[in-house]
C-alpha cells in the first residue's frame, strides 16, 4: 500500500480544488508537503477516460468510505445545481456505504459515521453547503479584496463576451468571471492555488474560515483553534 493511501484522504472534483485547499491550509500554518501532510487530497477521475469531475467523485464515494476503514475520509464538491438535488445525490451514496445522512446538508459541513467503523465521514458542498448553483469559484470570490474595483468590470466584460459569442456555458459564468479577474492581476492568469499563495486572493473571509474549520474538525488538524 502506498504512503498516500495510508493516511486520511480528501476526495475532490479536480486539481483546482486540490491546489486551492492545499494553499488555504498552508496560509493557516498546516504543512501540506510530503511526508508531513495530515491527509492526501485526491482529485476524482473517471477510470476509463481520466476525466475529472463530480461524476467520478460521486461514483467512487461509497467505496472510498468503506475502504477508509480506520481513517477519516472527506468529500468536497460543487453544488452546481439546486442544493437539495446535489444533497440527494450525495445522500444516496452515503446510504450505500451505510451512513445515515440528514435531510439537508448542515451549513457548517456534514459529519457522519458508518455504524461499527471508527472513522468519520465528511462532506462539504462549495461554497457554503447552502448556496444553490454554488462552486469553488464562489468561495474564491470571497478571498478577493473587499470592494475590488476590477471585479465588476470582470463581470460585465464576461457577460459582454457571452453576448458576442463566447462559448462558455451559462452554468460556468462564475468560473469565467474569476478567470477574467485573474487575467488582470500583476501575474496574469495564474492557477487558483498560486493566486492564493501570491495573495491576489489574500483575504480571510468568513466563508473560507468556515471551510477550514470543517477540515480542522474532520482531520483533527492541530494549531487551528482560532479559526
Amino acid at each position: 500500500m502506498s504512503h498516500s493511501r495510508a493516511i486520511p484522504t480528501l476526495h475532490v472534483e479536480g486539481r483546482d480544488d486540490l491546489y486551492t485547499i492545499a494553499e488555504l491550509l498552508r496560509r493557516h500554518g498546516v504543512d501540506m508537503s510530503e511526508p508531513k501532510r495530515p491527509f492526501t487530497i485526491l482529485p476524482a477521475k473517471d477510470p476509463a477516460t481520466s476525466v475529472e469531475g463530480v461524476g467520478p467523485l460521486l461514483a467512487n464515494m461509497a467505496d472510498a468510505i468503506r475502504n477508509a476503514t480506520d481513517r477519516p475520509v472527506g468529500f468536497v464538491l460543487d453544488v452546481d445545481v439546486k442544493t437539495g438535488d446535489r444533497w440527494s445525490a450525495v445522500s444516496a451514496k452515503l446510504k450505500a456505504a451505510g451512513v445515515v445522512p440528514p435531510g439537508t446538508c448542515p451549513p457548517n459541513g456534514y459529519f457522519g459515521q458508518v455504524p461499527g467503523y471508527p472513522h468519520r465521514v465528511g462532506v462539504w458542498m462549495m461554497p457554503d453547503c447552502v448556496k444553490d448553483h454554488g462552486k469553488l469559484e464562489h468561495l474564491l470570490e470571497t478571498l478577493m479584496p473587499a470592494n475590488d474595483p476590477v471585479w465588476p468590470l470582470a463581470e460585465t466584460s464576461t457577460d459582454q463576451a457571452k453576448k458576442l459569442g463566447a462559448g462558455f456555458r451559462d452554468v460556468d459564468r462564475q468560473k469565467a468571471v474569476v478567470h477574467c479577474w485573474l487575467a488582470w492581476q500583476k501575474d496574469p492568469g495564474v492557477p487558483f492555488g498560486t493566486a492564493i499563495n501570491a495573495k491576489f486572493l489574500g483575504c480571510d473571509s468568513p466563508e473560507a474560515r468556515a471551510f477550514v474549520r470543517w477540515l480542522r474538525d474532520l482531520y483533527n488538524l492541530q494549531g487551528l483553534q482560532n479559526i
